[in-house]
Formats: C-alpha cells, sequence, structure tokens
C-alpha cells in the first residue's frame, strides 16, 4: 500500500489530534472523532516514543529553528517495510512563548541504503546537542560562509546569537593567518574528501593580541539526499592544556640542565611489585661521580652497589630496603671507591612513592659530601679544643640561641649548676628550673644583646643554686654566630664575684662600726670636754680665792669646796672610765647564754631594791631560748632596764616589770615594760640616750645607763626602741642579734 500526503493537527494543550482519513486508515482508526495524543502514543513502543518526543522537544526549544522531522517504520499489506516521514511545525504560540498547535503531514519514503547524511534526520540529534556542548560546533558551505554555529560558538566569536553568524566567515573574526589556514584546510576537505581530525591550530582573534590554542575536527556535511554541501566541524579549547605542556616542556629542560649542573646525580629508582629494581632515569652526573653510565643502572642498581665500601653495604642496603618497605623518606651517607679519586663520602636522599600499579617510584639524588665530612672533621677537632680550653676556665661559659637553649656549657657552669652537661643541652632556663620570671628577663637580655650586636655588661645579680646557697656574679653577653648553621647566638661569661661581695658588705659593716665608734669618740670627747673643763674651771677658780692671809674659817670654807669640786672631778673621771671601760671590751667574748637565766641572776643581784619597794614581775620567757651572746653585755643590759624601771617608779604604786623574750626569723627580741613615770618622747626622745640625760630629777641619776645600754647593744649588731608616754610607763624593745 503506498501512502499519499496525509495532514494532520494537534492542540498541545488539549492532546487533541486532527487527522485525514488516508493516516486514520494506516494505523486502523475507524472512528470519525477527534484522537486524543494518549491513544496516540499507544502506536508508538516506549523506544520510538522517546525518539520522537526528542524530536518534538528539539523542535521546540529552538523556537522552530530546528525542523520537526521524525520517521517511522510499518510494514505494508505485502509484508514490506515502509518509510513514513512526519514533518511539522508549532504554528501557533502562546504569549509566554509555550506551543499550542502544532500541524504537519506525514508522506512515505522507500527503504533503502543511501550515503551517510548529516542533514536532515541526523541533524536533528546533532543540533540538540550542540547547544548543550561546551565546545563549538559550526557548519559551513562550500564557500567556507557560517550556515549555522552553536550558543558557544556564538559566544566565543563575541555574538549575541548565533545568527549573526551566518554568511560570515573566518576572516570576519580573525587574523589572516588563522583565517586562511582554515579556509585551505576546508577546501582541502572538500577535494579529497579526507577528514580532519583534533589538529591543534593556534587563534588570534582580530584586535587581540591574545593567543589562543585549539583542537579541532571537520568532515564532509551532506544535504538529506546525500549530496555534499559544504563543511562542519567542532573546535575545543586546548589553551590551558597547551600553556601546561609548553611548561612541562620547559621544565623538563631545565631539570635536564640542572640535573646536569648539580653537585651528584638525579635518579628515579623503581621496585616492581614483584620485586624487579629498575633506574628509568639517571643523569649524566654518575660518570663523575661512580665513574660509569647511566645505561648501566637501566635494569640493575648492582654496579652501583658495587662502589661501595664494604663496611657500609650492609647498612646501605638495609637502609634502602626499609625505606621501599615502609614508603619512608630514605635518607643516608656512606663511603664509596671511586677509581682515580680513592675513598668518597656520598649522600643519597630519596622520596619512595606507591604508584596505582603497585610499584614504587623513589625520585632522588646522590651527592659528594666529601669536603663537607672533611671540614665537618676538622670543625670537630676544632670544638672540641675549643671546649677543652673552655673547661679548663673557672668562669662559668655557655652559648645559648635566639630560643634560649643551651647549645654549649662548660665544666664549671655544668658543677656549678651541679647539671650534667647531656643535660644541659637543648634545655631553657625554665625547663632547667629556673623560675619563670628570671627565665624570662635571661632571654629579654640575651635577644637585646642577639638584635643590637652590642656586648652587655651585668656588674653584678645574685644565683641560688639548688641547694638555696647564694653567689653574686658578673657578666658579660656577646653576640655570637655560630660555625655551622650561621645563626645567632649569645656568648655569656659568668664570673663569680661572691668572695669580693663578701668582702665588701664586711667592709660596710667595718665602716658602719667605725662610724658608730667615732660618734661615741666625739661624744665621750665633747664630754670630756665639757665636763673636766667645767672642774678644772671651779678648781682654778676656787684656787684663785684661796690666800693664806685670809683667816682660818674662810681658809677652811674654800677648802671645803675645794674637796668637794674634787670629789666632784673624781666622779666624772670614773664615769667616764667607766664608759671606756665598756666601749673597749671586745664584742668577740661570745658565749651560748639562756636568757631565762641571765634575768634570775639579775633580779637576785636587785633583791635588796626589789623587797624593798615590793616590786613585782611578769616573764614570759622560754626556758629553751638560748642563743650567742656576750655575756657581760647581757648583764649589763638587763641590770640597766631593771634599775631604771625601780629608779622611776611611781611613788604611789608598787613597781610592775613585764618581761617578754622570743626569737623570730633568726634574730632574737627582748621586751621590758614597766608601770612607772613614763618619759615624754615628744620633748627629750632624741636625748633619751644620751650621756648624763636624766628627766625625773631623781639624786641617783647619772644619765649614763642607757647611753652604755645603746652603745653595748648596737656594738653587738643589735638594735634598741622605746615606746613611752609621760604617767604611763616605759617599754623598751631590744633586737639582742
Amino acid at each position: 500500500m503506498s501512502l499519499e500526503k496525509s495532514f494532520w493537527s494537534w492542540n498541545i494543550q488539549t492532546g487533541e489530534i486532527h487527522a485525514s482519513d488516508s493516516l486514520k486508515a494506516l494505523f486502523g482508526i475507524t472512528t470519525k472523532k477527534t484522537v486524543h495524543f494518549d491513544f496516540a502514543k499507544s502506536l508508538f513502543n516506549e523506544e520510538r516514543l522517546n525518539s520522537f518526543q526528542y524530536a518534538l522537544q528539539a523542535h521546540v526549544e529552538s523556537k522552530g529553528e530546528i525542523p520537526f522531522r521524525y520517521e517511522t517504520i510499518y510494514q505494508d499489506e505485502g509484508g514490506i517495510d515502509q518509510i513514513i516521514e512526519w514533518v511539522g511545525e508549532v504554528v501557533y504560540w502562546g504569549e509566554d512563548g509555550s506551543p499550542i498547535l502544532m500541524s504537519g503531514h506525514i508522506k512515505s519514503k522507500k527503504k533503502g541504503s543511501t550515503k551517510k547524511q548529516l542533514m536532515p534526520q541526523d541533524a536533528l540529534f546533532f543540533y540538540r546537542l550542540m547547544d548543550n556542548l561546551n565546545e563549538s560546533i559550526f557548519f559551513k558551505d562550500k564557500e567556507s560562509r557560517f550556515i549555522r554555529i552553536n550558543n558557544t560558538c556564538a559566544r566565543k566569536f563575541g555574538l549575541d546569537h548565533p545568527r549573526e553568524a551566518i554568511g560570515k566567515t573566518d576572516f570576519d573574526f580573525f587574523e589572516k593567518e588563522h583565517a586562511q589556514k582554515a579556509y585551505d584546510d576546508e577546501q582541502e576537505i572538500l577535494r579529497t574528501k579526507e577528514p580532519i581530525y583534533h589538529q591543534i591550530e593556534r587563534e588570534v582573534f582580530l584586535g587581540s593580541k591574545e593567543v589562543r590554542w585549539t583542537s579541532t575536527s571537520k568532515q564532509l556535511l551532506y544535504d538529506n539526499k546525500g549530496r555534499v554541501i559544504g563543511t562542519f566541524g567542532i573546535t575545543r579549547d586546548v589553551t590551558n592544556s597547551r600553556l601546561l605542556e609548553a611548561e612541562l616542556e620547559e621544565q623538563n629542560k631545565r631539570f635536564s640542565k640542572l640535573s646536569e649542573l648539580a653537585p651528584g646525580f638525579l635518579y628515579l629508582h623503581r621496585v616492581d611489585k614483584d620485586g624487579k629494581v629498575s633506574f628509568p632515569f639517571v643523569s649524566s652526573g654518575i660518570r663523575d661521580m661512580f665513574d660509569m653510565g647511566p645505561e648501566m643502572l637501566i635494569n640493575s642498581f648492582k654496579p652501583l652497589m658495587r662502589k661501595v665500601h664494604r663496611d657500609d653495604i650492609v647498612r646501605v642496603l638495609q637502609s634502602i630496603t626499609k625505606s621501599v618497605k615502609e614508603v619512608s623518606k630514605w635518607d643516608c651517607e656512606y663511603r664509596i671507591h671511586h677509581p682515580e679519586k680513592g675513598e668518597r663520602w656520598v649522600k643519597g636522599r630519596a622520596t619512595p612513592e606507591l604508584q596505582e600499579d603497585g610499584s614504587i617510584l623513589s625520585p632522588g639524588f646522590i651527592t659528594d659530601i666529601t669536603d663537607i665530612k672533611r671540614v665537618a672533621e676538622i670543625n670537630e677537632r676544632l670544638r672540641k679544643q675549643f671546649q677543652s680550653v673552655l673547661n679548663q676556665i673557672p668562669n662559668l661559659i655557655f652559648v645559648k640561641n635566639r630560643q634560649g637553649r643551651y647549645i654549649m656549657v662548660n665544666d664549671s657552669a655544668c658543677d656549678f649548676f651541679e647539671i650534667p652537661r647531656e643535660e644541659f643541652l637543648g634545655k631553657t632556663d625554665l625547663e632547667l628550673g629556673v623560675d619563670e620570671e628570671r627565665a624570662r628577663l635571661f632571654l629579654e637580655e640575651d635577644l637585646k644583646v642577639i638584635e643590637t650586636q652590642e656586648i652587655r655588661f651585668i656588674p653584678e645579680f645574685e644565683t641560688k643554686k639548688r641547694s638555696g646557697e647564694k653567689f653574686w656574679h658578673q657578666t658579660i653577653k656577646l653576640p655570637f654566630k655560630q660555625i655551622d648553621s650561621r645563626e645567632e647566638a649569645v656568648l655569656t661569661i659568668v664570673t663569680d664575684i661572691t668572695g669580693r661581695k663578701r668582702k665588701e658588705e664586711e667592709l660596710d659593716t667595718t665602716l658602719d662600726i667605725i662610724t658608730q665608734q667615732n660618734q661615741r669618740l666625739r661624744n665621750f670627747a665633747h664630754i670630756v670636754s665639757h665636763n673636766l673643763r667645767n672642774h678644772a674651771g671651779n678648781i682654778s677658780m676656787l684656787l684663785s680665792l684661796y690666800d693664806p692671809e685670809e683667816s682660818e674659817s674662810e681658809k677652811e670654807e674654800i677648802l671645803g669646796y675645794l674637796e668637794t669640786a674634787s670629789e666632784r672631778l673624781n666622779e666624772s673621771i670614773s664615769d667616764l672610765n667607766e664608759i671606756v671601760d665598756q666601749q673597749q671590751k671586745t664584742v668577740d667574748l661570745r658565749d651560748d647564754v639562756n636568757l631565762k637565766e641571765f634575768v634570775e641572776k639579775t633580779k637576785e643581784i636587785l633583791i635588796t631594791d626589789i623587797l624593798t619597794n615590793n616590786v613585782k614581775f611578769e616573764e614570759q620567757i622560754p626556758n629553751d631560748l638560748i642563743f650567742e651572746y656576750n655575756p657581760a653585755y647581757l648583764e649589763s643590759i638587763i641590770l640597766n632596764l631593771f634599775t631604771n624601771a625601780i629608779k622611776y617608779r611611781k611613788p604611789e604604786l608598787p613597781p610592775l616589770i613585764s618581761t617578754k623574750a622570743w626569737e623570730e626569723e633568726g634574730s632574737f627580741y627582748l621586751e621590758v615594760s614597766d608601770n612607772g613615770l613614763g618619759i615624754d618622747l615628744n620633748r627629750h626622745g632624741e636625748k633619751l640616750f644620751g650621756m648624763y640625760k636624766t628627766f625625773h630629777g631623781n639624786e641617783n641619776a647619772k644619765g649614763i645607763g642607757l647611753f652604755i645600754t645603746k652603745n653595748q647593744v648596737e656594738s653587738m649588731g643589735g638594735s634598741i626602741e622605746v615606746q613611752s608616754e609621760a604617767g604611763l610607763g616605759t617599754t623598751f624593745k631590744i633586737r639582742l642579734k
């Protein structure tokens, strides 16, 4: 049965299909009614339905630019396959751009073989693809004029729509060199009918200096009757990969040059998963180092190992095996034998990498370190000599780096801090037990030396050993550069000045004593000068009044006055002798004294005064308070304080003497209080410990007791304080030592 041209229309929104009678008869439809699209779908299997919908979608999405053409096959009454071609287009579009009504016709075609055609049937699929690919796709006529391009190509040309390229040539977009080459290639394809595949082309657009690289494939373009109508092609931008290839090639060239200049040789060491060893690459530097060519190591590394010193070969093999097995870095120094240079030291390094095929590929290098080894040996000898010299110096000498870590110490420093050298090196002060604040100050001082590159002198500072023993040191810090690494460091030289410091302290103490003695001497001289002058003047005046011719009564009166003056002079001389006697007694006459026993002894001496005046005592003195002191001074001090408390009592009250003693922070204290008359310190405080100073008109008072007491206390390194108010008693607080 031959099918005549039949027409159809399809309301896409309602699904209604209107078909001619011949079309209905073809599919066995007998009803005169409108056919619904759901019924029409049942006439196709799933594969052909998908193909039909794809062709329809391409037509709709291209807004009609891609024609709707679809072929189906059916068998006629004679069982012969017939080809039906469906042709149509959207004839009515909605305001929103959606298709509403589509119409077309069908016609039969003879089934048979034809030449490969890209248009119109195969182009449906191609058109659909090309606008969704990142590659540029184009169609040209025989004059190399564009008849269609995809969206990617339009963007490449800087066009708003692919239609703008129609009728133009490459000369409208590219510089002449590329445009001419493209034209010549297309004409050659038309002449020879031979396609071009993956041709690398250099593109430069008009008005631009930027060079782009592309991979282009081109072949003939046929119409639906199998006639050649032009060419079509696809172009992919490969600029990035091209640049990478160029960069890689340049790097390869540099690598080759570097491998030739490198002090040694570079290599690739490969171990297959079955254990086979090979060297895919060995640079030419191996010739000079091992006296062999790279080709000798292509499939074996035995020639290389034959050069290794026999005492090192086991160690080298073990290190290589471990590196490959654990896929860990290889780093090894060993000796080799060179036929002309003799024994040499070399250093090898490699970084193994596990490959996808299970093999281990290790890029690495081997370099000659003989000279470095020799220099290191010389440096080590010098270092040991230097260390030996430093160890003979009594000064503490050490070197610390920028982080404050000790990198060198001499024996004196180790001995002083009682830390072995192996524990010293690599540690910071904080890690060695120095308190945080002191460690921070040390590091700051070192950093100042490094930053300013100036010598720093610290006159003195106190250092404590682990035992708590104190020492005084003088320090010099100098900028120091490490020989091997050239890193900045600080050399510190510490001198022990403890002996000098103690001598200075002794000298200061001696000067204080001399100053005090001078003060006493001036006071004594003032007393002698003042008192003896008065007595001498008095006696001199009385002698001038004495006249032998005067009456006996007058003579006796003057002699009486002279006798009184003489007695007063003797008393003054006696007092002065007592003062001198007390000051000349050496404070070095020391012995262990029990303070409570000395208090009891003093009370026995004063027993008559205590009973006569009904004196009461309150005591807080430990029985075992024993310390080293001058016994005569201690007795005199207690006697004077107790005597004063009794002498300056209130007439209406029995005397009460309170005594306390204690030890505090290595010092010994004595406190004596009374309920006596007290003293107005605002009036008499500065004169209280002066000689011949009395304040209550007591006829027995001489004013030398407190003067002597203060001198005795201070000569023993102590001090005396007083608290008193008139009428409220007095308290003496003495720091004995």
